[in-house]
């Protein structure tokens, strides 16, 4: 019996096995126990909390604390934990997104007095605004991109550019497109990168906020880095592949979109060219305000379509610089199915005069 109590009361009070993990603290609440291991040296983990994760309770309850001011300040720290074996030093990161909050913290627990033996993970922060279909990012998510150039913005479509396998993108974009305020969502999305796929690990919670007056559906992201075996996509398919090759000798593009909002949010080949899509300049429509009616019209009609196909001529595109691209649209639904795939077909363009004020905010306006 005796021998029972000194075993558990020496693992109570041991040190920890030294490591990295990394924080979520995505969380608007400020309550620093909402906080949630998310990945622990490479591997992911499910939302564990800092007292599961953490052993001894002493070591635990102090990093609770540390995180939590880590994320009223954005600043670094250190401390040491006196347990039975000595020290544990525990040393804290911040991970800060687009607008300058924490989204989440690199802990490393080990010895007082020695250096982790590897670097800290590399993680990356971004948003995504509902109302606004754009992504924001900070400097370092270029760490995982193909080019060291620092894409602040990115549109929908610009995702999939960025990652190895398609259907993990598209989960994590349906997710962000369907989240509403308090939901959560994880998955591991592959990044593409010079030295080949790259398992991210994303965390992902969702919150409403109100700002100038609307209302938007903000999600605040955290990608992390995982260790190389935890690589799971296949990249693209056959099927994606010939998609993509159609633009090289045939003028039509072929993309999903999103019925309810009427944008695309993926482009199964190259993007029609020339043509200035929403959110990369600003947040007008891209079609002509009087086209704009006739696709709603249309989407809204889509059980009277024959053979669950549409098709739309003389839709006008606003163009890079100025005028008009003119598409003839086909539009194909699945039954059941929340995008409709769509092929623009160029025919030529037009200098009409732009009736929409660069400060329109296009259709539609969420309702939250």
């Amino acid at each position: 019996m005796t021998a029972g109590r000194d075993s558990g009361d020496s693992a109570e009070h041991a040190a920890p096995t030294a490591g990295w993990m990394v924080v979520e603290t995505l969380a608007r609440t400020g309550d620093a126990g909402e906080v949630t291991v998310v990945v622990r040296d490479g591997l992911p983990k499910d939302w564990t909390s800092l007292q599961r994760a953490l052993r001894p309770k002493r070591v635990a309850d102090a990093a609770r604390i540390l995180v939590g001011r880590v994320v009223a300040d954005g600043r670094e720290r250190a401390e040491s934990i006196p347990v039975r074996d000595g020290s544990v030093c525990l040393r804290l990161i911040p991970v800060c997104g687009p607008s300058g909050a924490v989204h989440g913290v690199l802990v490393h627990v080990g010895p007082a007095g020695i250096a982790p033996a590897t670097p800290p993970p590399r993680a990356a922060a971004y948003e995504w605004s509902a109302v606004e279909r754009v992504f924001r990012f900070t400097p370092q998510m270029s760490m995982f991109l193909r080019d060291d150039r620092p894409r602040l913005t990115s549109t929908a479509p610009g995702l999939f550019e960025a990652v190895h396998d398609p259907e993990s993108g598209m989960y994590l974009l349906t997710a962000l497109i369907d989240a509403r305020d308090g939901d959560r969502w994880d998955g591991t999305v592959a990044a593409r990168t010079e030295s080949g796929p790259l398992p991210l690990r994303n965390i992902v919670r969702t919150a409403r906020v109100e700002a100038d007056g609307e209302i938007d559906m903000v999600s605040r992201g955290l990608a992390v880095e995982l260790r190389p075996d935890q690589l799971s996509s296949q990249g693209p398919s056959v099927e994606a592949l010939a998609l993509r090759s159609l633009t090289r000798s045939n003028p039509t593009s072929i993309a999903l979109v999103d019925v309810a909002a009427v944008r695309v949010v993926r482009w199964l080949t190259e993007p029609v060219e020339g043509v200035q899509w929403k959110g990369e300049a600003d947040r007008r429509d891209t079609p002509h305000p009087d086209d704009v009616l006739r696709l709603v019209e249309s989407y809204r009609g889509m059980n009277d379509w024959d053979d669950n196909s549409a098709f739309l001529p003389g839709i006008r595109l606003r163009r890079q610089g100025g005028g008009w691209v003119v598409v003839d649209l086909r539009a194909t639904r699945v039954p059941g199915q929340r995008f409709i795939m769509v092929e623009f077909q160029p025919t030529g363009t037009s200098t009409e005069p732009d009736p929409v004020p660069v400060t329109d905010r296009g259709y539609p306006r969420p309702l939250y």
